[in-house]
């Protein structure tokens, strides 16, 4: 639960003008819930803003990249809302909009005004990374003008929208600020509190920290097309994540309230049917290429018809059974959706898939880096060496190809656990004349709402956006651009 100080000293003013200063004692222990914290400290916070970047990212953000990128489909009986047709509108994301700003960044501002550097560079990382979800999700969003509606902060409440490209200039500062937070050296007689349970995500662990945001400045100088900035990167010695310790994730457990937020939505609705299946698309891929993470991405349905949805649930009526569960298609397996599986914000193989591709872009051999990508994500699903399996997926020649073979493995690996970010991936590595996902292995869903063989490459805005906010811009659809999108 977020927690905010409010300031009363202007109704106690009021009130002792009319009824006394003896009185205004009474008054004020009237307005104090006990059941609710007046005041809040950087350790109480913390937790509380992760919770809720996790909840942000691992819920509604990845059922619809889900969807989109082409992992899962509805099953039998259910409604995955007109999302799945592609028919998005504003009041689908006015929930994970409210996560983000209302609860996560506020929360992450209120430790960035703290007065603890170690806390405030935590946050300006974590908030670092949120800000680049949502401007790649939505476009223009509030920015430089975003969290001011506290009366100290400025009292804006409708923040003007800032441009995607102006959001994306301030991120490499935010992060800087963030790694020069977490690694301050305090001066003589100078004590500042140090995270450590309380770090959920990485139990006070600096070093990781630092890891977590290098990382994050190479995927926005990558997203961006910077290239060159991602070289010097690199080439510096940067320390990026390159284990599954270092990844920054947020875990659930089996025990209530503190389990995966898309399983915790989704898990009670098998009265209905099976709420998610296989689609067709990811399913094809892994059997084309032979991939033993089939078997660990998906549970294989029990009548041996695997893999026949394309994405939309009304491509195979026919072969759904009458009622009830439904166990003909493949479905999400317990590596990918389960009481305990993470919310990843920067896996492993991320960040072995972004250096390598760095790489790539500037004519260097990236063999190794690819292959550690892949294995970091064979190594999660528990399939053993990927050595053999790398040298079948012909890494080699032109510039174009091995962009081509990098990003579905990528792709692939992001099935179930980045799901939102796979969508985002498939979006920028479709170019002219080489649209592997749109253009290539993707099915159009039978109700696609945006007409055969076209996809989405945006997020809406919140309806709640537009109705109370003048500022925020009125034709976005969900074929908007970014900027980086070729």
């Amino acid at each position: 639960m977020k927690m905010k100080i409010y300031n009363i000293k202007g109704l106690l003013l009021a009130l002792s003008i009319t009824i006394g200063m003896a009185s205004c004692e009474k008054v004020l222990d009237i307005n104090k819930d006990p059941n609710n914290a007046s005041t809040a400290t950087p350790k109480l916070v913390l937790p509380t803003a992760q919770s809720q970047l996790g909840a942000t990212i691992g819920y509604a953000w990845n059922w619809y990249g889900g969807m989109w990128a082409q992992y899962w489909t509805g099953g039998y009986g259910v409604s995955t809302s007109q999302v799945e047709y592609f028919n998005m509108v504003g009041s689908d994301v006015d929930g994970s909009w409210t996560r983000a700003y209302a609860r996560s960044l506020e929360d992450m501002h209120y430790l960035q005004k703290s007065g603890q550097p170690i806390y405030a560079g935590m946050a300006k990382i974590m908030s670092a990374y949120l800000f680049q979800m949502l401007t790649d999700l939505h476009g223009d969003i509030p920015f430089s003008q975003a969290l001011k509606g506290q009366v100290e902060d400025g009292s804006i409440t409708t923040p003007k929208y800032d441009k995607q490209e102006d959001v994306y200039a301030a991120l490499i500062p935010l992060i800087d600020e963030g790694i020069a937070g977490v690694t301050i050296v305090p001066a003589p007689g100078v004590v500042y509190q140090n995270p450590s349970s309380d770090d959920l995500m990485y139990g006070g662990d600096i070093s990781k920290w630092v890891k977590f945001a290098n990382t994050l400045k190479l995927k926005v100088l990558v997203r961006k097309g910077d290239y060159a900035g991602a070289k010097a990167l690199i080439d510096a010695g940067t320390p990026f994540i390159t284990s599954a310790s270092d990844e920054a994730k947020f875990r659930y457990f089996e025990t209530a309230q503190n389990t995966n937020p898309l399983y915790a939505r989704f898990m009670a609705r098998a009265d209905v049917g099976m709420y998610f299946v296989a689609s067709k698309t990811s399913v094809d891929t892994l059997k084309s290429l032979s991939d033993p993470r089939i078997n660990k991405i998906y549970t294989i349905g029990t009548s041996g018809n695997v893999g026949v949805f394309s994405g939309d649930i009304n491509d195979n009526t026919s072969l759904y059974p009458s009622g009830g569960a439904n166990t003909k298609f493949d479905r999400p397996g317990p590596l990918t959706f389960d009481a305990t599986v993470p919310v990843f914000f920067i896996s492993s193989w991320e960040s072995y898939f972004l250096q390598a591709e760095v790489l790539i872009r500037n004519g260097q051999n990236a063999s190794t880096l690819f292959e550690n990508a892949v294995q970091a994500s064979f190594d999660y699903f528990g399939a053993g060496s990927a050595s053999s399996y790398v040298a079948t997926l012909g890494f080699t020649g032109t510039q174009d190809n091995q962009l081509n073979v990098l990003a579905l493995q990528k792709w692939i690996s992001m099935n179930g656990l980045q799901m939102v970010e796979g969508w985002l991936e498939t979006v920028r590595f479709d170019r002219p004349g080489n649209d592997i996902f749109k253009g290539g292995i993707f099915h159009s869903p039978i109700n696609n709402s945006l007409g055969a063989n076209k996809f989405p490459s945006s997020f809406v805005l919140p309806q709640q956006e537009i109705s109370y906010n003048p500022n925020s811009p009125k034709n976005v659809t969900v074929t908007s651009k970014r900027f980086w999108d070729n």
